[in-house]
């Protein structure tokens, strides 16, 4: 995918290239979401197949309230009201294809995020991630 593809796809704006990766501000779903593609360049953006971002694109409500649901069922429903801040692409494949990522406050060590991962598919891994930044 290509930067204005992206951009019209997710209704993106603040479109930014670093060496660490590329981040655009989205809003869908009445809120601003962040969507960031660590490691990745304007090259290798391109090898993201069209056909998972419109996917996703389509079906990203539906995928919030479902990783919602896991994170609930996870922490036995002691989680408070969390909305989706942030969707994850790392070069790495470390969050499989995507995260979603779900900021859940502030902890002793820093800011919480809650990830639910995601493959090609679009199927939901059942562990969580949570990352302190």
């Amino acid at each position: 995918m290509y930067k204005d593809e992206l951009l019209t796809l997710f209704n993106g704006t603040n479109w930014e290239e670093t060496s660490g990766g590329i981040y655009f501000t989205s809003h869908m779903l009445s809120k601003k979401v962040q969507f960031s593609f660590t490691g990745y360049n304007k090259d290798s953006l391109s090898n993201i197949k069209e056909s998972l971002m419109t996917k996703l694109s389509a079906e990203l409500e539906t995928l919030d309230n479902f990783a919602l649901q896991t994170i609930k069922e996870k922490l036995n429903d002691k989680a408070k009201e969390l909305e989706l801040t942030d969707v994850m692409f790392d070069i790495s494949g470390c969050y499989g294809t995507f995260a979603l990522g779900y900021y859940a406050g502030e902890s002793h060590a820093g800011e919480l995020y809650l990830l639910v991962k995601f493959d090609d598919e679009l199927n939901a891994d059942k562990d969580l991630i949570y990352e302190v930044y």
